[in-house]
């Protein structure tokens, strides 16, 4: 961001300094376009144990490497309060692509207007996006969750993704009581090209309550979101169908303590693909929680980044349709080394289970033992 010191707060001469003119004010620094270069990478070792998959090896476990993702990210700015981000994704490739290796796509392409200064950082600010940009809570969800070991709650159940085209608004209330995210975009995510007309809409607030104190918990979050979208009927002559996504978080960030208590829910309008054409709403709820915690911080801010991670997820996928009752779980219990900022190494033990009146690709639990890790630059 790019602010000028308003002329009010600039140094004026002294009364009766007759030496001082107009002319000995030094110009405002001639703007120079900047841009800078950032990476993030991070990948797994999976073993995989469960008895359903040892049943397709011949009683073995499964195993393999994997870069999960490789983000190259350019940021810069063009001219005063006009910036850009461009991201790509380095990824594994689909089977059904026809090219089995990794492949590269746009994550992130967006330029930003930052149309509201703040005085000072207590003041009210505002920044415009437009392009491939944020989805309205999941990168909220990864400055407290540790993407490199897993995908957020939201994105592992399928609630949305993590980027979208479409254009968005942030903007910062004043006196440090938080900042709200409102955004309208195709609503197919950024892995597919846009295929009808409607678009969603999404707002999100988050409230810091005790951002003007000290303490483990001074970067306390209460979050509430709420995304309104429509999908198209199966004959086009009808209304969309409702395709809408709420939620609400509680989060604490902080290097020795971080934690997160969530609810969410996603109501789809299904119809039939013949006369007549009735409508029925399924709803999916999610709860979920995690704790992030590095003991040895606590007696000493320089102490050893060992830390534990765990994480309860509990998903009802068609709560009210035919395959109503098959709930899932996610159990993660894991722990890591920080061996520079931002960049890591873990060992996890992730399992998906089924719940009541499992059947099909519900029945069998997945079982992985995962060692992880990211690096940062």
């Amino acid at each position: 961001i790019i602010a000028y010191t308003p002329l009010a707060a600039q140094s004026s001469p002294a009364p009766h300094d007759t030496t001082a003119t107009k002319d000995s004010i030094p110009p405002k620094p001639e703007f120079k376009p900047s841009w800078n270069f950032s990476a993030w990478m991070f990948g797994t070792f999976q073993h995989q144990t469960d008895s359903a998959t040892k049943a397709k090896n011949n009683g073995s476990a499964f195993s393999k490497f994997t870069v999960d993702r490789a983000y190259l990210t350019f940021k810069g700015q063009v001219a005063p309060d006009f910036g850009f981000r461009v991201t790509t994704d380095v990824l594994q490739s689909a089977a059904a692509s026809g090219y089995a290796g990794l492949v590269v796509r746009l994550k992130f392409a967006y330029v930003q207007w930052d149309y509201l200064h703040a005085a000072n950082p207590t003041d009210w600010s505002a920044w415009a996006r437009i392009g491939q940009i944020h989805t309205v809570v999941i990168d909220e969800e990864e400055r407290f969750w540790p993407r490199w070991m897993q995908k957020t709650p939201l994105e592992y159940w399928g609630y949305q993704v993590s980027s979208d085209l479409g254009a968005s608004t942030q903007f910062q209330l004043p006196d440090k009581l938080g900042w709200g995210y409102l955004t309208v975009q195709n609503g197919g995510g950024y892995t597919v090209a846009e295929s009808d007309r409607y678009k969603d809409g999404a707002l999100r607030l988050s409230l810091t309550p005790l951002a003007k104190g000290s303490g483990l918990f001074k970067n306390l979050e209460v979050t509430g979101w709420y995304l309104a979208g429509l999908s198209p009927a199966s004959v086009l002559t009808q209304p969309g169908l409702k395709r809408d996504r709420y939620g609400a978080t509680v989060e604490s960030l902080d290097p020795r303590l971080t934690f997160s208590l969530e609810w969410a829910e996603m109501t789809n309008q299904v119809d039939s693909v013949g006369p007549p054409y009735g409508k029925y709403t399924v709803t999916s709820p999610l709860v979920d929680g995690f704790v992030v915690v590095r003991p040895f911080l606590f007696r000493d801010p320089k102490g050893v980044p060992l830390g534990v991670v765990a994480r309860y997820d509990k998903f009802t996928p068609n709560n009210g349709g035919a395959t109503s009752g098959q709930n899932e779980t996610l159990f993660l219990l894991g722990v890591f080394y920080d061996y520079a900022k931002l960049s890591s190494f873990g060992l996890s033990y992730q399992q998906t289970t089924p719940h009541s009146g499992a059947t099909g690709p519900y029945k069998t639990a997945i079982t992985n033992w995962m060692l992880n890790w990211q690096l940062t630059f």
